[in-house]
């Protein structure tokens, strides 16, 4: 196994705090939180060719740490998750793909990116960074009971375009929209740096006491931290809302039952759910990932049958009939087409 696959492995693994859908997918990874929040520190050492990963959520016992080897950084895959993400840089520099768009993120500057983007960062030189994920309903409790008061002691309405693009997100029946705020500092950015370590740092500690009022506590200073960079004398922001279309939308539809079927779903039927004609989302398809519908519909199919036959003792016979193979040699061909290596080689390895 090579350093970049190993890599990929042990971050499966060990982020638990995280279900990963669409592993290596050509166009996003879907990263699904499981919790209310997730902090997470990333240090990348490039003088000794690793990086350093430590998470840690309320749901688990103990905070999670690993290394990984420094060519899996320069190969990560685009990724989407189903929470908002805050990323703050404390220190170096970072390379951050959004969308098509590449943006350096320095010491102190930071972004907020809600669902619907996707982006990996990718580092090339030492860099530490800090990650908040917030899911939906926490993020939404949060803006709702952040009450301001003046100094008589009265309720008073504060514009907050961090709230706004949470509402308008959250809201159902709102069309999905790519949108993230970019967040720079206005003074120093050690002063910025500073600032967020002592919040990243009580968080992390609260966190991992998990004592009575923890949610609580968590949603103010997070409350806090979005108060900072609200500051105009701290820190200048910038709302970037990338184009979204119908076909996106479409293609996120489209991954989304070929995940929930392994694959196992015809052309016919996935336009009856769909309600699109079979040769449009052929279109739809080969756009985005390069392969026709078909073929893109067997990575699923494929990918099921190597967890089948790396955690299970069904036969191969038995795995192909469950995934609707009828042709030994076209389910061989096509499977070491993918992982190099026949069916049984690859569960012998596993």
């Amino acid at each position: 196994m090579n350093h970049t696959n190993e890599s990929l492995l042990k971050r499966n693994i060990s982020l638990t705090e995280l279900k990963i859908d669409n592993k290596a997918s050509l166009y996003a990874e879907q990263y699904k939180l499981n919790g209310p929040y997730m902090l997470v520190y990333e240090n990348y050492d490039f003088d000794r060719e690793e990086a350093f990963y430590m998470t840690i959520a309320p749901g688990c016992s103990k905070c999670n740490t690993m290394h990984v080897h420094s060519d899996y950084l320069e190969n990560r895959f685009m990724h989407q998750h189903d929470y908002f993400e805050f990323m703050f840089v404390l220190h170096g520099r970072v390379t951050q793909k959004i969308e098509g768009r590449i943006y350096d993120y320095q010491e102190g500057q930071c972004c907020l990116i809600n669902q619907n983007v996707r982006h990996v960062e990718i580092a090339r030189e030492n860099a530490e960074l800090m990650f908040l994920a917030l899911s939906n309903d926490f993020f939404f409790n949060l803006v709702r009971f952040d009450i301001h008061y003046d100094e008589s002691g009265h309720v008073v309405s504060q514009e907050n375009p961090i709230y706004d693009l949470v509402l308008k997100t959250c809201r159902a029946g709102n069309a999905p929209q790519k949108q993230y705020w970019d967040f720079t500092p206005t003074a120093s950015p050690d002063a910025a740096v500073s600032e967020f370590e002592q919040i990243f740092g009580v968080m992390i500690r609260e966190t991992a006491g998990r004592h009575s009022g923890l949610l609580l506590l968590v949603s103010g200073f997070a409350a806090r931290l979005f108060s900072i960079l609200l500051d105009s004398e701290r820190y200048s922001l910038q709302k970037i809302t990338l184009p979204s279309d119908k076909e996106e939308y479409l293609f996120l539809r489209i991954q989304e039952l070929l995940t929930k079927t392994n694959g196992c779903i015809s052309r016919h039927d996935l336009a009856a759910q769909l309600h699109y004609d079979p040769d449009y989302m052929n279109k739809i398809v080969k756009k985005r990932t390069g392969m026709s519908l078909l073929k893109y519909g067997r990575n699923f199919t494929l990918k099921e049958s190597a967890r089948l036959l790396a955690h299970t003792d069904m036969s191969i016979t038995d795995i192909m009939r469950r995934l609707g193979f009828s042709n030994r040699n076209y389910f061989y061909a096509s499977f070491k087409e993918k992982y190099g290596m026949t069916p049984n080689e690859y569960r012998q390895k596993k």
